[in-house]
């Protein structure tokens, strides 16, 4: 899937706007930041003792657990894999960003090695985070459906996240999105034309609006379990990305190579 196809200038200069574009880079950039720095540090909940409502759910006495054994929560992963996706949205910025600084000879002969390198290590990633996210989600489940014992430890791990702080970061990212579909749009409208960007960002936005949605009306005691779950749906819709990403590369490659194989001399009776 060619996500840096050529424009369509429907600019009234007919060119890239090329400040706009590097705010809009800057933006994706400042996006996957946001997701790996603030989305590691949501979930699990506060240190304290259990909620009234989750200890009489729960058949444990309010108070009785500490304060220590909350704080060892571990973070939300929905957030942070969203990076998984937003990344390669900022990989194809940056790509298509190359191609405004060197020749289009050169820019042809790179770009498919570089997108077939970035989407093997992006599927290795994927697939990595996948049987985390897979494991910790089965273990969850495990627990919570454990009664009574397993229940309890899955309170006391994961049996309230921070919704509020969640909804702050996911309304953070979603304005920063918007600025940068807005200045990518200013730079260039063809950009509307580039069909693999179009849906890869499409594709962001609707797995965050999703999470923020789980995470918003699903039952407090099993918000984690959910995003748990749509980190692991987020990774997958990544890795399949990558693969047809990665797939899509292997032309590119083979027409560079041939390319850049020197020409046979012509017969002498054909020469002459």
């Amino acid at each position: 899937m060619a996500c840096h196809d050529s424009l369509v200038t429907s600019s009234p200069s007919g060119e890239l706007r090329r400040p706009l574009f590097v705010i809009a880079t800057v933006l994706s950039a400042v996006v996957v930041m946001v997701e790996l720095g603030l989305g590691a540090l949501i979930g699990g909940g506060t240190a304290g003792v259990l909620p009234p409502d989750v200890a009489q759910a729960s058949g444990v006495p309010p108070g009785s657990v500490t304060s220590a054994a909350v704080a060892t929560q571990p973070a939300g992963a929905g957030i942070a894999h969203l990076a998984l996706v937003d990344g390669l949205v900022l990989f194809t910025m940056l790509l298509i960003g190359s191609s405004l600084v060197v020749s289009q000879r050169l820019y042809g002969r790179y770009q498919g090695f570089v997108t077939f390198v970035v989407g093997v290590l992006w599927i290795v990633g994927a697939l990595a985070l996948a049987a985390v996210a897979l494991s910790t989600l089965l273990l969850m489940i495990g627990l919570f459906v454990a009664i009574p014992f397993g229940t309890i430890v899955y309170l006391i791990v994961w049996g309230f996240f921070p919704v509020t702080s969640s909804a702050v970061v996911l309304a953070l990212l979603l304005f920063l999105k918007l600025l940068f579909m807005a200045a990518l749009i200013a730079a260039q409208p063809g950009f509307l034309k580039v069909k693999g960007l179009v849906i890869l960002v499409s594709l962001s936005m609707v797995l965050q609006l999703a999470l923020g949605f789980i995470q918003q009306f699903l039952p407090s005691v099993v918000v984690s379990i959910g995003d748990q779950c749509w980190a692991l749906v987020t990774t997958v819709v990544a890795l399949v990305w990558a693969v047809v990403m990665t797939i899509g590369a292997v032309p590119g490659m083979v027409n560079a190579v041939r390319a850049s194989r020197p020409k046979a001399p012509l017969p002498p009776d054909v020469a002459a």
